[in-house]
């Protein structure tokens, strides 16, 4: 979802300029709530509402300057200058509330009575001036608007200079019409220099404090636009750091720089960062006595949208819904554009759904209602609407009317967007898809790979920011599918695995390809430097979710220059730079070593073994693109599902696993669900080419990611779901082959081929977590120290790291009970360690209030630590680990509740150099926490792959009748290795 600009904008007023944006809703308007009226003098009273607000409630500004005007005519003492002011104020009340003819007219006949009597320029005279082209250019006439708009900027710099916000409101109402008539690249530079001036007469005069929130607001829309995710979030931000410092809390810029940051860092993938500054800027919108419908409106979309790609579909639609009956109730004068996108929104999610027919329907109820209000067929909203019904109509291969959208749309956006911008690159690539639907899949093939090249280079550029990365992830993995389908349609698999790895593509990637690439090349120096790259890259993200969490609290000081954490973001700034200088001087082709490229499917096949087996997933709205690749041959299926219908499954199987862990293995497992998972995910073509195979490495997008394969039912199961034997006798997936999870195809070594030498063993574990030593830790509201409090004791944590330790003939060491503190584990040698083993609770970002990343729980040293290693503490950790094992609570999760899996926890251990990872999918039992990880590690010496090892540990576990409840998965399941 792109925020939406709505041209009711341009106006100047009295240079006081407000924005009515909520995810993307901008208007120019002045400050203030309607004042009551008051019993002065008619001619002192007309003489007021020269410099009146009517934004803040056009409806009663209008009756008062009405009622005004009737005395001051009746008492027939009025100056007659007052009274043509009084009546341009008037004509913005007029404005306010829709009525732009009417509007248009009284603000010409102010211009043509001052221009009669001989009356000088002035900049509010000006400022009617630029008024008369924004009603202008809300009536869609940007010809006439624009001749307004370039007289006014004259005016401005005539009167005021070009370093006035006069002069800056000029030029960002030229900026607006730019944009309308499909220009929103040349908008650009004039909406950047309009806040740059804005920014600095404010802090030189003390006024127009809305004006560079506005102007920064806008900037990020359109940089959402042109497809520059990082650019749209540091000016949506920019913008409500400064709302917040300069303007009241709950004044409507202020919510509306809010919502817009929102909507950038939605837009960014970062949904998790942008839901709580959603939910804020909606709760104190609803507290207002008379709520904004239209603003309520927005704020509703954003959050939806949140959300929606964060995975909570159900509640998505719920706030779509609520959004969608809003703007239809809006008289049409005021419907915003973006209403539009509210009912494609919704059309996706039904269509997710399986409900083709209805989301169709939807489709084109946002196209007929986009063309209604736009005033050129390129605008943003009805180029998004025509591509998706596009989408829809291809689908159903309705190959001709699909065809006529999408040359509309392509040649649009190749005026309008840059080459790496997702609409424009999805829409050359559903064209390409027309030509191999019509026959001709390897045109469509080339057409493809040339429409994704910009798009491929600018997400494997190592100095691209990690946003790019995760909006890839959750916003383009799609676009690459419908590329994969191509290329397998033209019989060409290499681009088919080129684009299935792109469709799985993480940041995580990146981070395992820099350490081992420049450790392989160029010695322990560079690897330090890259190590304290990532570190400071991981503190620089952290700082950033401290200040937007300052914003969604409301925290964020008066004044900038005293806020702390900005200080820290310019610092940590700054030693990226350096850092970045120091690598390129230790690492020749720094930049290309450290760069992500996707492995080709010659190389990734050479470096399987005999038994080994690569299995990429790609998932877009028509189902999964599937390929199984061995030594020998390269397999490829498709399943057409529904995307709900595919969660579904997967929820109905952890719903069975988290019954389960309460259970302790005592509850029934689905297994017809793990079953019908099977069926899917290896239809027949794929199984039949996996079965000469031991080793299973995996490489999955989004949900798929988190799905624990090994539980899955490769045979129709028998007998009682809740009877153990039965469990037992289950044809898992387990049986058949040894799963790891890829963190890219480039990372495959061959069984035997891993290099061995005698490493260190570091175990920590086993906090002290009673309540009283965690009374009084600062940093806790009482939620969080609740819930810590509460989290249950792990007498088995002990034992687990101690037998572990034990293991290992080289040297050990133990940080357990009141040792294991975040003073001890940030003290410790652990770059002298091969294996890191923490044996604690792991907590979810955002599951408690305040904690907005995920951690590892500690002992309280009492010496200012909390007892949280946080993700951030972690990635400045100096490793040098085979791998890391975490047996504690869902640490292969995100970095928050909603977050793409190994996101977090484990994205931190990478960046601090961690090879391989053993996470835990859900709690891991007490009990059996030590049996499982340490007959992985003992197993996995030698010739035995990992993940192996790690099957050989849980085939043990299953088949052991002695152990309660050892045959559901919820006991034996827990861990997943990622890489090898």
């Amino acid at each position: 979802m792109f925020p939406m600009i709505d041209f009711r904008s341009g106006v100047n007023m009295k240079t006081r300029l407000r924005v009515c944006l909520a995810a993307g809703l901008l208007a120019e308007m002045t400050s203030g709530p309607a004042q009551a009226a008051t019993t002065a003098p008619p001619a002192h009273e007309i003489r007021a509402l020269a410099n009146y607000d009517t934004s803040g409630d056009p409806k009663a500004a209008l009756q008062r300057i009405d009622a005004a005007l009737a005395g001051a005519r009746q008492a027939g003492n009025v100056d007659t200058t007052d009274l043509l002011l009084a009546e341009a104020t008037r004509g913005e009340a007029l404005f306010w509330l829709g009525r732009y003819e009417e509007a248009l007219a009284v603000f010409r006949r102010f211009d043509a009575r001052m221009t009669a009597m001989g009356q000088p320029m002035t900049t509010r005279r000006a400022e009617i001036v630029n008024n008369i082209g924004s009603a202008l250019s809300s009536l869609g006439r940007l010809d006439e608007a624009r001749a307004y708009k370039l007289r006014a900027l004259e005016l401005s710099e005539s009167l005021a200079g070009r370093d006035s916000s006069e002069y800056a409101a000029a030029l960002y109402g030229l900026a607006l019409i730019d944009y309308r008539r499909g220009l929103p690249l040349e908008a650009m530079p004039k909406v950047q220099q309009a806040a740059t001036i804005a920014t600095a007469a404010s802090l030189r005069t003390g006024r127009n404090a809305e004006a560079p929130a506005i102007y920064g607001i806008t900037l990020s829309t359109l940089h959402i636009q042109a497809g520059d995710s990082t650019a749209a979030v540091a000016a949506a931000r920019a913008a409500a750091v400064w709302a917040s410092g300069h303007l009241a809390q709950d004044h409507r810029l202020t919510l509306a720089a809010l919502n817009a940051l929102g909507a950038a860092l939605n837009d960014a993938g970062l949904y998790a960062q942008a839901t709580p500054i959603l939910r804020r800027a909606l709760d104190l919108r609803m507290a207002k006595n008379e709520p904004d419908a239209r603003d309520l409106g927005y704020s509703f979309n954003a959050l939806a949208y949140a959300l929606d790609l964060a995975g909570f579909s159900d509640e998505a639609l719920a706030y779509y819904e609520r959004s969608a009956a809003i703007f239809e109730k809006l008289p049409a004068s005021a419907q915003p554009m973006s209403g539009a996108n509210v009912f494609g929104q919704i059309a996706r999610i039904v269509r997710d759904g399986g409900q083709v027919d209805r989301a169709l329907m939807l489709n084109r109820k946002a196209l007929a209602m986009a063309r209604r209000l736009a005033s050129s067929s390129e605008d943003p909203e009805v180029l998004r609407a025509e591509l998706s019904l596009a989408k829809m109509l291809l689908a159903k291969g309705e190959l001709d009317p699909a065809q006529a959208l999408l040359d509309h749309v392509n040649a649009a956006y190749a005026r309008r967007a840059l080459p790496t911008n997702l609409d424009r690159v999805s829409g050359l690539v559903q064209r390409a898809a027309i030509d191999a639907g019509r026959g001709n899949p390897g045109a469509g093939m080339v057409a493809a790979k040339v429409a994704v090249a910009p798009l491929r280079a600018h997400l494997l550029d190592r100095s691209a920011s990690a946003a790019g990365t995760i909006r890839l992830r959750n916003q383009a993995s799609g676009t690459f599918v419908v590329e994969a389908r191509i290329a397998i349609a033209a019989g060409d698999h290499e681009t088919a695995f080129d684009a299935l790895q792109m469709a799985g593509l993480g940041d995580l990637q990146t981070a395992f390809t820099s350490m081992d690439a420049v450790a392989d090349r160029h010695g322990p120096d560079a690897r330090e430097a890259i190590r304290a790259y990532l570190s400071a890259n991981a503190q620089l993200r952290d700082l950033h979710k401290q200040r937007d969490r300052e914003l969604g609290l409301g925290q964020a000081p008066a004044n900038e220059s005293a806020s702390g954490t900005a200080h820290r973001i310019a610092a940590a700034e700054q030693r990226l730079r350096t850092l970045d200088a120091s690598i390129a001087a230790l690492v020749p082709g720094y930049a290309s070593l450290t760069g992500f490229e996707p492995a080709t499917l010659q190389t990734a096949r050479a470096s399987l073994a005999p038994r080994q087996a690569l299995l990429l997933y790609g998932q877009d709205a028509e189902g999964l693109v599937i390929m199984a690749v061995t030594r020998k041959a390269v397999t490829t299926a498709v399943t057409p599902i529904a995307a709900r219908h595919l969660a579904d499954l997967q929820r109905r199987l952890r719903a069975s696993i988290d019954d389960g862990v309460l259970t302790e293995g005592r509850s029934a497992f689905d297994r017809g669900s793990a079953y019908q998972l099977y069926r899917i995910l290896f239809p027949e073509p794929i199984a039949r080419a996996l079965r000469g195979s031991r080793d299973l490495a995996v490489l999955t997008p989004g949900m798929l990611a988190s799905l624990p394969f090994d539980t899955l039912v490769t045979e129709p199961p028998l007998g009682d779901d809740a009877d153990p034997e039965a469990l037992r006798k289950t044809e898992w997936l387990l049986r058949r082959h040894a799963v790891s999870t890829l963190v890219t195809a480039g990372s495959l070594s061959p069984v035997g081929k891993r290099g061995s030498r005698p490493r260190g063993f570091v175990g920590i574990g086993a906090p002290l977590l009673d309540r009283t030593t965690r009374q009084g830790t600062a940093g806790f509201e009482d939620s969080v120290e609740t819930a810590l409090t509460q989290l249950p004791e792990l007498p088995g944590a002990d034992h687990e790291l101690h037998a572990m330790a034990q293991s290992f003939r080289g040297e050990h060491r133990l940080l357990l009970g009141a040792e294991a503190t975040e003073t001890a584990v940030k003290a410790a040698p652990l770059a002298q360690a091969g294996v890191i083993a923490f044996a604690t609770h792991g907590l979810v970002g955002g599951a408690y209030r305040n904690l907005v990343e995920p951690a590892l729980v500690l002992t309280p040293s009492g010496d200012g630590e909390d007892g949280l290693l946080t993700a951030a503490e972690i990635a400045q950790l100096n490793l040098d680990a085979d791998w890391v094992i975490l047996s504690a609570c869902d640490t292969s999760a995100g970095e928050s509740e909603n977050a793409p899996t190994y996101s977090g926890l484990a994205r931190a251990f990478v960046a601090a150099g961690a090879r391989s990872l053993l996470l835990s999918h859900w709690p891991v039992r007490d009990d059996v926490a030590s049996r499982l990880t340490l007959r992985t590690v003992q197993t996995a010496r030698g010739g035995t792959s990992r993940a192996d090892a790690l099957r050989r540990a849980q085939l043990g576990l299953l088949d052991d009748a002695e152990v309660p409840g050892g045959a559901h998965p919820a006991t034996w399941a827990p861990l997943v290795l990622l890489g090898d």
